[in-house]
């Protein structure tokens, strides 16, 4: 069993640990196994996103944290930066639970969407998110924000063609 709550300033330094493990699924990709390795949000990034209330964990029961999903404000949505779920909770629905305690902020905030970016192809991402609701947003139809984010992680490594970015659209 797992409950989702704020972030809290203690939970900080434990979450890049999850996401290391998280990120060791991409360790079995031939093209991307390089970020399991690679570098993860600071405890401090998550001390950021905390003092903006704009981070979530999910949390065993003895209110351990298993996994967490951070966002920020763009101009037109909530963009979800990071969702991770250490690799002994994964497919137990936290995940799910977590991008819909999102949906619910968007919603209680006015927001009329949520946007991510994230690989095309990888089975438990693009794929993943669609089953979720999500749509691919073309690149004719990209935010200014959306464009950027994807431009700073095709600065970063990342193959542009193997990237995207997603919204799901929240109705009244």
């Amino acid at each position: 069993m797992f409950s989702i709550r704020k972030a809290v300033p203690s939970d900080a330094a434990i979450l890049p640990t999850i996401e290391h493990s998280a990120a060791q699924t991409f360790r079995g990709h031939p093209e991307l196994g390089w970020i399991a390795d690679d570098d993860v949000q600071s405890e401090q990034d998550h001390l950021n996103y905390i003092a903006q209330e704009m981070e979530w964990v999910a949390v065993n029961n003895n209110d351990q944290p298993v996994a967490f999903i951070n966002i920020e404000r763009l101009q037109e949505s909530l963009h979800i930066c990071e969702v991770s779920v250490c690799q002994s909770w994964q497919g137990k629905g936290v995940g799910r639970r977590l991008i819909q305690q999102v949906v619910e902020f968007a919603l209680l905030e006015g927001v009329r969407s949520v946007t991510l970016t994230t690989f095309r192809e990888i089975a438990w991402n693009a794929p993943y998110y669609q089953r979720l609701g999500f749509s691919i947003v073309e690149a004719s139809e990209l935010t200014t924000d959306l464009a950027s984010i994807l431009q700073q992680e095709v600065n970063a490594g990342f193959n542009v063609e193997q990237r995207c970015a997603m919204r799901l659209n929240i109705i009244r």
